[in-house]
C-alpha cells in the first residue's frame, strides 16, 4: 500500500471513521497545494509524462513477473499533450483515465480526494453528485495541474493500471520528481 495511505487505512478502521478520513483528506489537500508548478506548457507535459513513466513499476523492473503496466495522460485546458500506454495496458485503462480526468476537470481536485471526501460523509461519490459511473469516478489516479498564482487547475495528469491508491502515488511521485529536476 502506498506510504501516504497506510497510516490512514488501518485494517480495523473504516474510511468513514473521522480518525481515518480527516487526516487523509488533509494530506490530499496538502499534496494539491504543495505540488504546484511555476508554469506549465506542452514541453513540461512531455517531461512530466516521461517522469511518471520512469517511476512506474514496469519501467523499474520490466522483467519481473506480475508487474503491472500503466497508461499516463497529461492535458492542458482539455487539450491532450501526452498519452502513453506501456505494453500490457488495454482499452479499459483508457476508460479509467477518461473518468478520472472528467472528475478532476469538473471538481478541480484529485479524483481520490473527491471519492474519499464522499466516503468520509458516508456517501458514494457517483450517487452524491448524480454522476454516471461510465463518465466519472472517485478513485485515485487523477490529479489537478496547478500553477502558482492561478486560481484554478490548468490541466490534469492521470494514471491507470495499478490499484487506485498506487496510481495516485505514482502521479504525485512523478510530479515531485519533475519539480525537483526543474529547480
Amino acid at each position: 500500500m502506498p506510504e501516504f495511505l497506510d497510516v490512514f487505512y488501518p485494517f480495523d478502521k473504516s474510511p468513514t471513521d473521522p480518525a481515518v478520513s480527516k487526516p487523509l483528506l488533509a494530506t490530499l489537500l496538502q499534496q494539491e497545494a504543495e505540488l504546484e508548478f511555476p508554469s506549465f506548457n506542452a514541453e513540461d507535459a512531455l517531461a512530466l509524462g516521461l517522469a511518471i513513466l520512469a517511476e512506474s513499476p514496469k519501467s523499474k523492473t520490466p522483467d519481473a513477473p506480475g508487474v503491472r503496466a500503466v497508461v499516463v495522460h497529461v492535458s492542458i485546458n482539455g487539450n491532450l499533450q501526452f498519452y502513453c500506454g506501456q505494453d500490457g495496458t488495454n482499452g479499459d485503462n483508457f476508460g479509467w483515465i477518461q473518468r478520472k480526468v472528467n472528475t478532476v476537470t469538473r471538481f478541480g481536485h484529485a479524483s481520490i480526494y473527491m471519492g474519499s471526501s464522499c466516503l468520509a460523509g458516508g456517501k458514494d461519490f457517483n450517487e452524491k453528485f448524480l454522476l454516471p459511473q461510465t463518465e466519472y469516478v472517485g478513485v485515485g489516479g487523477g490529479f489537478p495541474l496547478r500553477v502558482k498564482g492561478v486560481a484554478y487547475p490548468v490541466g490534469v495528469v492521470a494514471v491507470s493500471g495499478l490499484p487506485h491508491e498506487m496510481d495516485h502515488e505514482l502521479v504525485t511521485k512523478g510530479i515531485k520528481k519533475f519539480l525537483e529536476e526543474k529547480k
